[in-house]
């Protein structure tokens, strides 16, 4: 089993060299396994290993006696441990969540804090047997690759080096090495949750069916893996094919593989950090020819229009007006609006030009505000003004962000719209200038 450790650590590379490991000790075999397992490792990955706990004080005196098992445990082989006390049937009542919910919450709250804190990863106790059941419960629900490969070996700075280990081999080790446990008493009720509903009645008879079922299916894992990893690099290939300015080129999507197509859209949904389920890819996708609007969860919506798919959140205030000042920054409808004033010399030299609008252009009273009725707009390149709203029709800026985009106005005249630019009247001659820079808001969906 150490050995098969080693190669899942190497293999995934889930621990630097001289790195520090906290291991997710609850005081089960499995926990308790891996603990050694590392303390084994640790000169020859030189690493430093710590342990953490957690009651969740939700079995009385059971709960104290895996806290107390796992003091004396750490005592008595030199690992420092970290604790955490936390009433999970309080913050149920507080939150109307499960306990499972809540419990897995907290864990990893308090696993993140020391991580954070040590510059270290934490090892959980996972194995292929807890894999398993876990793609099980999640093709019962309803999974696509990453859900059918179950469990993943890393997530940010949580590792398994289990994970390819079964718990009968975890317990053939703790049994080899007379290593004390303790068991979790709901662990054994059949009924208690469906994780347990899964391993006590389900995973039993696929091991009559074939009694090799873990085996087959850390193959079968491999394999979703091997596939999902390509399909989700030929995925980022077609989305950086088809991004355009305020979207991405709904015929260029339309004509990929169907499965191919489905990826790159639940990449477009998850990188815009909207909510969704199968049946919404389904609608996109059935959307990308004909054009239309899908609504998604947490607000946000699905749009195909002039082309292009975006993704949508109406989530902005109010039309509002801003004063113009040089050097200052301000927020508005989720991004951060910077004015720069720049010397002569930073503009030639950066080939700004372009994009500055002349000081001698801007007066006192200048502002930012969003589009008004009869707006007119000079282009820089082409001696013809147009009428705002329908150059920005013709430039195929989203409609809900024609509304909300700002502009400068100086004296009647529009000096720079966003998503366009700079206009004829803005113009940069000599002198000092002034840049406008823009920036997603810090936490904004």
């Amino acid at each position: 089993m150490k050995h098969k450790v080693l190669n899942t650590l190497n293999a995934h590379n889930m621990i630097e060299k001289g790195g520090n490991v906290i291991v997710a000790l609850s005081g089960g075999a499995d926990s308790v396994a891996l603990l050694f397992v590392l303390l084994y490792l640790k000169d020859k990955l030189n690493i430093k290993v710590y342990a953490a706990h957690v009651n969740h004080n939700l079995r009385g005196q059971e709960s104290q006696r895996d806290e107390d098992f796992v003091k004396k445990l750490c005592d008595e082989n030199n690992v420092e441990l970290f604790l955490r006390s936390v009433d999970v049937n309080a913050l149920c009542t507080e939150t109307s969540e499960s306990f499972e919910t809540v419990g897995r919450r907290v864990r990893y709250e308090f696993f993140e804090e020391l991580s954070e804190k040590y510059d270290a990863v934490v090892a959980t106790a996972h194995t292929l047997s807890d894999s398993l059941e876990t793609a099980l419960f999640n093709m019962a629900r309803g999974a696509s690759f990453s859900g059918l490969s179950s469990i993943p070996y890393k997530r940010g700075r949580i590792i398994r080096p289990l994970l390819d280990v079964t718990r009968e081999e975890v317990e053939a080790y703790v049994l080899e090495n007379s290593l004390s446990y303790v068991n979790d008493s709901t662990n054994a009720d059949a009924d208690i949750c469906n994780r347990n509903r899964i391993r006590h009645k389900i995973v039993p008879v696929l091991k009559e069916v074939n009694s090799g079922a873990e085996q087959n299916f850390f193959r079968l894992r491999q394999s979703l893996n091997e596939a999902e990893s390509f399909i989700k690099e030929e995925a980022q290939k077609l989305i950086q094919s088809a991004a355009q300015t305020f979207g991405f080129d709904a015929k260029i999507l339309s004509e990929a593989h169907p499965a191919l197509l489905s990826y790159s859209i639940k990449l477009i949904l998850e990188n815009a950090g909207a909510g969704f389920e199968h049946k919404h890819i389904e609608l996109i996708k059935a959307s990308l020819k004909s054009g239309g609007a899908i609504p998604l969860a947490c607000g946000y919506t699905a749009v195909i229009k002039q082309g292009i798919l975006r993704i949508t959140k109406e989530n902005y205030t109010d039309k509002g007006e801003f004063p113009f000042e040089i050097n200052k920054s301000f927020s508005y409808n989720g991004k951060v609006y910077s004015v720069k004033e720049l010397s002569e010399e930073e503009i030639i030299n950066k080939k700004l030009s372009l994009n500055v609008i002349g000081c001698d252009k801007i007066s006192s009273g200048a502002l930012f505000r969003t589009r008004k009725g009869g707006d007119r707009f000079a282009l820089l390149k082409r001696a013809v003004t147009k009428d705002l709203r329908k150059l920005q029709n013709e430039l195929k800026i989203p409609s809900e962000q024609r509304e909300k985009s700002l502009l400068i106005e100086s004296k009647g005249k529009i000096l720079w719209a966003e998503c366009i630019g700079v206009s004829a009247d803005g113009m940069y001659q000599k002198g000092k200038g002034i840049l406008i820079e823009t920036e997603k808001e810090k936490g904004y969906a």
